[in-house]
């Protein structure tokens, strides 16, 4: 059905006007009978019909609204007399109408006419002619290119809002945030780094696209401050005469963040005041200071007060690290001093300056004493006998010596090399405590005529000088017939003479013959 009305439609609908008209052209040149032109026009249509119909010609002609066209009286009215029921006033063909018929167009002012079609081998068909069917036609396709016009559009839109994103405005905004934001939108950022005095680092000056939607995908590119330029040159102020607050308003006009303020405590220079300045690269003068130069400019804080809030603990018995690690803590000035003790093993505390539970304030001072174990003390040795020094050492090495003395009887204590009660723990080097008994005064022997000469320095050093006398000997020759080289005489002998003496000895030169009956030298001497 749709077919056959869109033969009524716009250029299609003149296309079909116009192959009828050929047709019927071509059908009239083939008849033998050449009527006249005014029968043609009113008579052939009819003639065409029938022979088409006899024929089973595939093509039917449907009414023409031309009044050259239109049927007689007398056949109008054979054909609604031969069967009035069988005229159909619809739009509509049966399926079983074998013929299809052109419908011409009407003039809007012409009235809507019923008329037979042809006479085909179904007489009963008959169509009705609609003039507001082309106008609902237009209407109808209208509808649908508008509606796919809008399905267009909208498919497009959701398309491009899909694909797009608005930008912000990130101008005075961290450089943080557009990371996030292209991140989270799918958009590439490319970041161009200035210096700008006016804007503090990684803040965007500004950037390419505003406001505006920008395809993900694409790049956005912005201008991100580096914050003041570091090579500026600055004039350094006159810091002696500024406070505290004063300095650090200059520091943030300036943008000089590599000068740094330190606060420091001071029991002399009040709170606020200027105590120095220093550069920290040394080789960089202060009227050629940069931005980028490290600094450091000290302010007093004052004289430092200490609450006293800190509870002491007790340490008796702990060990020392224990103490040493909460004076540091708590910045307690601890002194750590040591004694040995008998009941406190080595390493532990055996007292504290300040009591267990007194509050102190930091800074404060206290000591602390560390056993170093059980300790050896030195004896007095004065007490002792020769016999029994070094068994009363307790355990300390001892050395005794018994030596002339001038003074001190035989047998008597002269002197010890460690002080009496002196102490030693385990830790410490232990020396060999030399004891020194009396000899009491030397006894000086006999050396005549038994004794050589070359005897002499061993006998005066081990009977006397290695004992602690200072004894010597000053040698003389005589002629004498004993053997050369002997001892014949001595100053003094077989008696008791001071440490610090000098025997006088006569050695024998040997040159003189003994005499029968004649006496010896030390019978002389006797005599």
């Amino acid at each position: 059905m749709s077919d056959f009305l869109s033969n009524f439609s716009g250029d299609n609908y003149e296309k079909t006007r116009q192959k009828k008209n050929e047709q019927k052209e071509k059908l009239s040149k083939n008849e033998p009978d050449k009527k006249p032109k005014s029968e043609k026009d009113s008579i052939g249509k009819e003639d065409s019909a029938v022979k088409q119909g006899e024929s089973h010609s595939e093509v039917s002609y449907g009414p023409q609204n031309n009044p050259d066209n239109a049927p007689t009286a007398a056949k109008k009215k054979k054909i609604e007399s031969s069967d009035t029921e069988g005229l159909i006033y619809s739009k509509k063909r049966s399926k079983k109408k074998k013929y299809e018929s052109v419908q011409e167009p009407v003039k809007e002012t012409e009235p809507t006419t019923t008329i037979p079609v042809n006479q085909s081998k179904n007489p009963e068909e008959v169509i009705e002619t609609d003039p507001n069917y082309k106008k609902e036609k237009i209407k109808k396709y209208l509808y649908i290119g508008l509606g796919s016009l809008a399905a267009v559009l909208l498919l497009y839109f959701g398309y491009y809002q899909m694909t797009h994103v608005k930008v912000p405005n990130f101008e005075g905004k961290e450089l943080s945030e557009v990371r996030e934001w292209t991140t989270e939108n799918g958009v590439k950022l490319q970041v161009e780094q200035k210096y700008d005095f006016d804007k503090e680092a990684n803040v965007i000056i500004q950037q390419t696209v505003k406001n505006k939607k920008i395809k993900k995908g694409k790049t956005l590119v912005v201008d991100a401050s580096l914050g003041a330029d570091p090579e500026e040159a600055i004039s350094l102020p006159d810091f002696k005469s500024m406070k505290t607050a004063d300095a650090k308003k200059w520091i943030s006009k300036q943008k000089a963040d590599n000068l740094a303020i330190i606060e420091e405590y001071s029991d002399k220079v009040a709170a606020g005041d200027y105590l120095k300045f220093e550069i920290t690269n040394k080789d960089v003068k202060a009227e050629d200071y940069k931005r980028k130069d490290k600094a450091k400019v000290y302010f007093s804080k004052g004289k430092e007060v200490f609450e006293k809030d800190i509870p002491m603990p007790d340490f008796a018995g702990k060990p020392k690290e224990e103490a040493t690690e909460w004076a540091k803590k708590n910045e307690i000035t601890l002194t750590v001093e040591e004694a040995d003790s008998d009941k406190v093993e080595t390493g532990k505390i055996i007292s504290q300056s300040v009591g267990k539970d007194t509050k102190v304030a930091k800074k404060e001072a206290m000591s602390i004493t560390v056993s170093t174990g059980k300790a050896l003390i030195v004896p007095d040795f004065s007490q002792f006998t020769v016999e029994e020094a070094e068994s009363k050492a307790s355990g300390l090495q001892v050395q005794v010596k018994q030596l002339f003395n001038d003074e001190v009887p035989y047998g008597q204590f002269i002197s010890q090399s460690v002080e009496i009660g002196k102490k030693y723990t385990e830790k410490d080097e232990k020396p060999v405590i030399q004891v020194v008994y009396s000899s009491g005064r030397p006894y000086i022997k006999d050396l005549r005529d038994n004794t050589l000469e070359g005897d002499l320095q061993k006998i005066f050093y081990d009977d006397y000088q290695s004992k602690g006398a200072n004894i010597t000997y000053q040698v003389y020759y005589v002629d004498s017939t004993v053997t050369k080289g002997t001892v014949v005489n001595m100053s003094q002998y077989n008696e008791f003479i001071p440490i610090n003496s000098v025997v006088q000895i006569g050695v024998s030169k040997g040159n003189l013959k003994p005499e029968e009956n004649k006496p010896s030298e030390k019978e002389e001497k006797m005599d």
